[in-house]
């Protein structure tokens, strides 16, 4: 599905935000927002879903930090019937737009971080036609809840995506270069989110112990040879008949990548399949402690991007793509539906660490209408599922599955 740095474009709105915390501030819970958590990660669970049933591509990674980020800002523009269709495909039905976005602010807080050898970066931004009228209350909904910062440019002009695409290769420190090629005629707003994420391992895996070994595929097979690190300490680990689980902690904790490898003849994709919140949920509460945990990954490198309409159509958001039914009278008096959802991620797994990226683009448009005395050993050598995940929310920040890993 879709990974780490996250931009969201909608093609009538611009607007910008960087936030960079010096605090590491742990999210508060309380029932609604408890509720907001576990949605956003059922929902990113539903989006992997929805895209590996018709993804053609072996890896794949989305955001679904920053694409529940990107609806958001999204949202708060939406009336009528498509609000109701935000509010089903979010899970916000008995939250008011405010309980929203005060919790979402909250979120944002939590995961962004500046720690020594930890890092997260969110930024948001609103860019919009020069002539295009945009109500001052979406505006400023937007940058109090989401920091946004806003653009007026001129769409007509082609140095225009030049400027946004500049924007998203700063706030994607060079890993994301490009969100769109151009703007259309008709488009009017582009809202995006980006994300970056660069951590350090806890553990390091010592270089000196990468060998070149074989990965094989899921009936296996040889995939090929590939570089495999291997690390042992104390880590969280699980086993039942369907999974095995590794938890491997970035520096200070904060962070920590999930490593799921299919058990009893499941394969990745009917695992991933069968997967929800509560399953979800049920593995992240299995973990234990071992002393001894032999881990063996391949390395990897990867980026991915597709165009995210069609699934959110699927997922039941196809009113907001519609011309004639869309509703999005709280951005502008003129009528505006969504036209493209463009989500792209990066990702690089090696001993050192991991730096990700992830952008997520909305265009709108107008319209005239228990361990023994050995390690545990652990060999992620088949397909296996990777989730990167911050502690106090417990919010899935990247998610993704590594079919044929390669690094270059």
């Amino acid at each position: 599905m879709k990974t780490i740095l996250t931009v969201l474009l909608l093609g009538m709105i611009c607007w910008s935000c960087e936030i960079n915390k010096i605090e590491d501030p742990v999210f508060d819970y309380n029932k609604k927002s408890a509720e907001v958590i576990k949605t956003n990660n059922n929902f990113g669970l539903e989006m992997l879903k929805t895209i590996i049933q018709n993804e053609d591509e072996a890896n794949i990674m989305i955001s679904p930090a920053s694409i529940s980020l990107a609806l958001g800002m999204a949202y708060n523009g939406a009336e009528s019937t498509t609000k109701e269709a935000f509010e089903s495909l979010l899970n916000y039905e008995g939250l008011s737009r405010e309980e929203v976005n005060e919790i979402t602010r909250d979120l944002i807080n939590t995961l962004i971080t500046n720690v020594k050898d930890n890092t997260l970066e969110i930024a948001n931004s609103i860019w919009y036609h020069q002539d295009f009228p945009v109500y001052p209350s979406f505006i400023e909904l937007n940058k109090t809840y989401f920091d946004a910062e806003v653009k007026e440019l001129d769409f007509s002009d082609p140095a225009t995506v030049d400027q946004i695409n500049e924007w998203v290769k700063n706030k994607t420190h060079e890993k994301i270069e490009e969100i769109i090629k151009e703007l259309s005629p008709d488009a009017r707003m582009v809202l995006i989110n980006a994300l970056y994420f660069n951590c350090l391992w806890e553990i390091e895996f010592d270089k000196d112990e990468t060998k070149t070994e074989m990965f094989y595929t899921e009936d296996n097979s040889e995939y090929g040879n590939v570089e495999m690190m291997t690390t042992e300490s104390s880590f969280n680990y699980f086993s039942n008949n369907d999974v095995t689980a590794v938890e491997l902690p970035y520096k200070n904790k904060k962070f920590s990548m999930h490593l799921i490898l299919p058990q009893g003849g499941k394969t990745l994709d009917g695992l991933i399949d069968e997967l929800d919140g509560d399953t979800w949920k049920s593995w992240i509460d299995s973990y234990e402690e071992y002393e001894k945990v032999q881990v063996t990954m391949p390395k990897f490198k990867f980026d991915y991007e597709r165009e995210m309409g069609p699934d959110l159509v699927d997922m039941g958001l196809g009113v907001a793509f519609s011309p004639a039914e869309a509703d999005f009278s709280d951005i502008s008096e003129i009528k505006l539906f969504i036209s493209r959802v463009i989500h792209k991620t990066y990702i690089d797994v090696n001993e050192e660490g991991t730096e990700a990226a992830a952008v997520t683009a909305i265009v709108f448009e107008t319209t005239s209408i228990g361990p023994g005395s050995g390690p545990i050993v652990v060999r992620f050598d088949h397909p296996f599922l990777f989730a990167i995940t911050e502690k106090s929310s417990s919010s899935i920040v990247f998610i993704g599955k590594m079919m044929e890993p390669n690094y270059e």
